[in-house]
């Protein structure tokens, strides 16, 4: 039954024309003599080198290849989303253009999924090529996504990684806007388990994570499944006034002994006082802002420019025109008669 299933394998790219040749190469090469039928679909995040004429041309020799190019740069989760959507496999498989994920790890991959699993995840062993700064700053952000998040989100996995169909179409129902689809898979549940493998230094082409990158990233994993940073304003908030309630009886057994400090008492109890109230504020405040921001503004997550050997209607990447409801027909009467 391999032979019949459809394996899909995305893959986000943004100006990596240094690279396409080689991941055409390697991924062919992972690939042969595999049990399965394969599509491969590069999802550009609008490149502005000539990325988008070389996949092209793959497209051009090899049916198996499809292309999707968003309008403008919608950041590689908006290409993620956009190729989990397009696919149409049994199984996804995600793997980065610059080839810092070897594809010759893939068959471990989808031999874990033949032994059951739902969502197999690379483990980087080792980052090689990668400046000390950056490997220390991944480090503690992947820890600090662990330590807050309300959800066992694995430390040191990345995007590469296999879903089943089954995860795929559950995660279709996850509609945030501002999107960790790490964290979503997680949330998700399903069988998942991990496969160690060793990233690979870029060879050519510049990488897209700089550091106000990777502090973004850190900051969408954390506030998109957690809200105990929200939680530790509010307990700043309790821990200041309390020491500021403390503090007023002893300003006023000071005072009446005569020996306070002048003035600096005083300001002290007023300075902690109004920061514990304000943080206690922020903290309620955030409770409710933290649950409901990223869902009020329902702008689509990518705009897509063009597609080569794809229907986009078909694939689901533009959706199609949802039906008049009783209201807008009333609403469309009225503006006739109005005429």
């Amino acid at each position: 039954m391999s032979e019949h299933r459809l394996v899909s394998i995305v893959i986000p790219a943004r100006n990596e024309e240094g690279n396409i040749a080689r991941l055409e190469r390697e991924l062919i090469e992972a690939i042969a003599g595999l049990p399965y039928q394969f599509e491969i679909i590069v999802v550009d995040n609008h490149s502005s080198d000539t990325t988008p004429d070389l996949v092209k041309q793959i497209c051009a020799r090899d049916f198996r290849w499809r292309f999707i190019r968003f309008s403008r740069d919608f950041t590689v989760e908006a290409s993620l989303a956009a190729g989990y959507r397009a696919a149409s496999g049994d199984a996804i498989v995600v793997l980065y253009s610059d080839l810092q994920d070897p594809p010759s790890e893939i068959p471990r991959l989808l031999a874990k999924w033949e032994e059951g699993y739902d969502v197999v995840y690379g483990v980087r062993t080792a980052r090689p090529g990668d400046p000390k700064w950056r490997n220390i700053g991944v480090r503690i952000a992947y820890r600090l996504i662990w330590a807050l998040s309300e959800v066992p989100i694995p430390q040191n996995a990345g995007d590469f990684r296999l879903i089943s169909a089954q995860v795929r179409d559950a995660l279709e129902q996850c509609g945030e806007y501002n999107r960790y689809a790490r964290g979503l898979i997680s949330w998700l549940g399903f069988r998942q388990t991990g496969v160690e493998y060793e990233r690979r230094p870029r060879l050519a082409g510049e990488s897209k994570g700089p550091f106000v990158h990777t502090l973004i990233f850190l900051l969408t994993a954390i506030t998109s499944f957690s809200l105990k940073p929200l939680r530790m304003f509010t307990l700043l908030g309790f821990a200041l006034l309390g020491v500021a309630a403390g503090a007023i009886p002893i300003y006023i057994v000071l005072w009446f002994i005569g020996s306070p400090p002048p003035g600096l008492t005083t300001l002290t109890i007023l300075v902690l006082g109004g920061i514990g109230f304000n943080s206690l504020g922020i903290g309620i405040l955030g409770e409710y802002l933290g649950r409901t921001y990223l869902e009020v503004k329902h702008r689509p997550l990518f705009v897509i420019e063009e597609v080569v050997n794809l229907d986009p209607t078909g694939s689901g990447l533009i959706p199609q025109r949802t039906p008049l409801s009783c209201d807008d027909t009333l609403i469309a009467r009225h503006r006739a008669e109005a005429r």
